[in-house]
């Protein structure tokens, strides 16, 4: 799985909330918290769909954006990048800090612990 930079996790999350969305509905939402143009929001939407983190579609003859992966699985990947490559963890992987983050619903955290404490690599 390709990680998302800090910029498309700010799309993301806007996706994660609404999707889909046009560009121009994630320009509008996400747009003045990255201080970005109309046209780079569209170069980063067409980057995220060739990393496969976007699936296009067409809605009323528009453009659309809906995340590939669910919330859970994108910040497990996220997470086991940082706690594998920066602290050097290996094995179960604390989540109980995140349990009152509010960006999660409790089957999100649910999903994310299973997704984080897996045996095996999924990467």
């Amino acid at each position: 799985m390709t990680q998302p930079s800090k910029s498309e996790l700010a799309i993301l999350k806007v996706l994660w909330v609404e999707a889909p969305l046009s560009a121009r509905e994630i320009q509008e939402k996400a747009g003045p918290q990255l201080d970005w143009s109309f046209s780079t929001t569209r170069t980063t939407l067409s980057r995220m769909v060739d990393k496969a983190l976007l699936r296009p579609n067409t809605k009323h003859g528009v453009r659309v954006y809906t995340p590939v992966d669910s919330k859970a699985r994108t910040l497990s990947g996220v997470m086991r990048e940082f706690f594998g490559t920066v602290l050097e963890m290996k094995g179960p992987l604390p989540t109980a800090a995140f349990h009152d983050s509010k960006m999660l619903s409790e089957m999100e955290w649910l999903e994310l612990d299973r997704l984080l404490n897996e045996s095996g690599d999924d990467d």
